[in-house]
């Protein structure tokens, strides 16, 4: 393979491949530390869409963006299978990030509207991940078999491995890999926000009284208190004023009085909450703002062959930024991966099982 400058070497080329050069090293060193970071703190359900995410972009930066740096800075020529084998991780890879997503909107939901079942969203979070990248490898294994012509603006030069423009391939990938996800991202987080705007949900249980109940509950008598030997299953029974019981955990419901029976959501849940919605909200807006260009742009240059050179570059990198920017999003929202990165850096890591708490 011969390479040959795209153009002169002037101070624009320069700047451009260290540009591109940065955004890969980085794309590959950031996520790379944030994988070993979840690895540690994996018990979280939260945290299997994470994973699949941090994999697709990790997968980015090692096997997309070099060669698509290379393309955009050099003239030179592939075979067919190289090029197949490239334009299918990218489609996967940018697939594979935004079904994480969704799956991580579906699994905040999940963990807002359903905090007792831990144990049962984590087994449904690692399936649904797992099935992100079989769905996702639907979509980009055709990308490899339909043909695309090859077109050219004037003063252009050829790039090795083009961008599949089939107009019936661009509109199927286009609104399985993003439109129609973009449209379930957003209405998962309409529900998030509904859900954060009620109380969490007090489930009825006919659990056993306490035994400083004396037998019979009445609304005077006082509710059994928090780490009591009556709490076999690690919640708290409490009382209402009606007598029926109120089985939530103690870190999430706190009552103020036993005459009164009010109870008042611990300030500590909800700051968890909030702050685990917030990453999901801030990875949603950075996916959004660096990859509809490229959306809008791939529809339009199929049907009317209108999108020059320059377009393509600004609009595919500023997408490729985007995994380049999601490992900021996880260490600065996140404390637990912070501490695990933290913990990585220092390679003082041995004191990392206390770093179990969930996002």
């Amino acid at each position: 393979m011969g390479l040959q400058p795209r153009g002169e070497t002037t101070t624009a080329w320069w700047l451009a491949g260290t540009v591109m050069v940065i955004i890969t090293v980085a794309t590959v060193v950031g996520n790379s530390a944030v994988m070993v970071a979840l690895w540690r703190v994996r018990r979280a359900p939260s945290h299997y869409p994470l994973i699949s995410l941090v994999t697709a972009d990790l997968l980015v930066g090692l096997l997309v963006q070099p060669l698509a740096a290379l393309r955009e800075l050099y003239v030179f020529n592939l075979n067919r299978i190289i090029c197949s084998c490239w334009s299918i991780m990218d489609v996967l890879c940018c697939t594979a990030s935004i079904l994480s997503l969704c799956v991580l909107g579906w699994e905040r939901w999940s963990g807002i509207t359903n905090p007792l079942a831990r144990a049962r969203r984590a087994k449904r979070a690692k399936l649904v991940a797992g099935l992100v990248w079989p769905l996702a490898a639907v979509i980009a294994i055709p990308n490899a078999l339909v043909r695309s012509h090859k077109h050219f603006h004037p003063g252009e030069l050829e790039k090795a491995c083009e961008v599949n423009t089939n107009t019936g391939y661009v509109f199927f990938s286009v609104t399985l890999s993003f439109y129609l996800p973009a449209v379930v991202m957003l209405m998962m987080y309409c529900f998030i926000l509904r859900a954060l705007s009620a109380p969490p949900p007090v489930r009825a249980h006919r659990g056993r009284p306490s035994n400083n109940s004396r037998g019979k509950a009445t609304s005077s008598e006082s509710t059994t208190q928090p780490g009591s030997s009556a709490d076999n299953n690690q919640n708290t029974v409490n009382l209402s004023p009606r007598g029926c019981h109120l089985n939530q955990p103690s870190k999430i419901i706190q009552c103020t009085g036993p005459a009164t029976g009010k109870c008042s959501v611990h300030a500590s849940f909800i700051s968890r909450q909030r702050r685990a919605t917030r990453i999901i909200v801030m990875l949603m807006t950075l996916f959004f703002v660096c990859w509809t260009p490229y959306f809008v742009m791939l529809p339009l240059d199929s049907l009317y062959d209108c999108v020059y050179d320059s377009g393509w570059l600004w609009c595919t990198w500023l997408g490729y930024i985007n995994s380049s920017l999601n490992p900021l999003v996880y260490a600065v929202s996140s404390p637990s991966v912070r501490s695990a990165l933290r913990s990585s850096l220092t390679s003082s890591g041995r004191n990392d099982m206390g770093l179990t708490r969930r996002n």
